[in-house]
């Protein structure tokens, strides 16, 4: 056992969080835990030196809970659950604190878009206390974004802008160099779609469609799923403020479903469901009549 078969995992990684971007927790999740089981377990159960342990215990965390966030992404929540445990368990073997915080973040947003918005709000305080004084800037804005978004779904307006605030200015102290490469993704843009899920959960329909907008002009082409998910509450948006712009709405929802293409997440087809029963009360306007007849043959819809 090398520190080469450390990079192995971490470059697997790596390109597992690709094709997760790209094509959704559903394309590759099998592969990904093939490759738990058949390369990563026997190593864990293997001789190494202490340093090489501790590298291999978190290259493990990273891989464990990609899996896990696949799983969730495909809709299997219980599954997802075990896996982020999993990570957290091998984050404390490796003695890393900042992994073991994204585990429990990990928790969080699963907790929050499963309903348990109080149990979201706990379990971002928790990580952010666990990753304590060693949490990085990214780390930080990461976290408060997690509380955030529980605090919104709750309807706690005032607790929720001042998460938003101590995430952008957590975010606007972020030094790349000093950041795990793993925190990578958390960019303007996902600052833009946390700000963008907030609002719209706040009920605010024009800072969500501002910041959503955002988000997705912000958003690499390869991140598909993240852009997917910024469009819907973009067009989410439209429908909540009087007077409705159903055609907007609609205009914007049917580009980003035709643009998502065959992607298998679970989680966008609950938005896409989300979105349908808002429109539960116009379905008589035509632009709405025009986007249920396009959902009924889109391959995303039915999958």
């Amino acid at each position: 056992m090398t520190e080469d078969d450390v990079h192995a995992i971490t470059r697997a990684c790596d390109l597992f969080e690709t094709l997760d971007h790209e094509f959704g927790g559903g394309h590759a999740r099998m592969a990904a835990v093939q490759y738990l089981a058949s390369e990563i377990a026997p190593l864990l159960r293997g001789r190494f030196t202490p340093t090489v342990g501790r590298e291999l215990f978190s290259a493990s965390s990273r891989f464990a809970a990609k899996t896990g966030a696949m799983a969730y992404d495909a809709g299997l929540h219980m599954l997802g659950r075990r896996y982020f445990l999993q990570s957290l368990n091998l984050a404390f073997l490796g003695s890393d604190r900042l992994l073991g915080a994204k585990a429990i973040a990990l928790l969080s947003h699963q907790a929050n878009f499963l309903g348990d918005f109080r149990s979201a709000v706990d379990l971002a305080r928790t990580a952010k206390s666990g990753a304590g004084a060693q949490a990085t800037p990214a780390i930080r804005a990461m976290l408060a974004a997690m509380e955030a978004r529980g605090l919104a779904s709750l309807g706690e307006e005032r607790s929720c802008t001042n998460a938003l605030k101590e995430m952008e200015g957590a975010f606007s102290c972020i030094d790349t160099e000093q950041e795990p490469a793993w925190m990578g993704y958390f960019d303007g843009s996902e600052v833009a779609d946390e700000l963008a899920h907030c609002f719209h959960d706040l009920g605010h329909g024009s800072l969500a469609i501002e910041h959503a907008q955002r988000s997705v002009d912000l958003a690499p082409a390869s991140f598909r799923r993240s852009r997917t998910f910024a469009g819907l509450v973009q067009a989410g948006a439209h429908l909540m403020e009087a007077p409705n712009d159903l055609e907007a709405g609609c205009a914007i929802a049917t580009q980003v479903i035709a643009d998502a293409s065959r992607l298998r997440s679970a989680r966008v087809q609950a938005y896409i469901s989300r979105l349908q029963d808002r429109m539960e009360p116009h379905n008589q306007a035509r632009s709405v009549r025009e986007f249920r007849e396009f959902l009924a043959s889109t391959p995303l819809a039915q999958a």
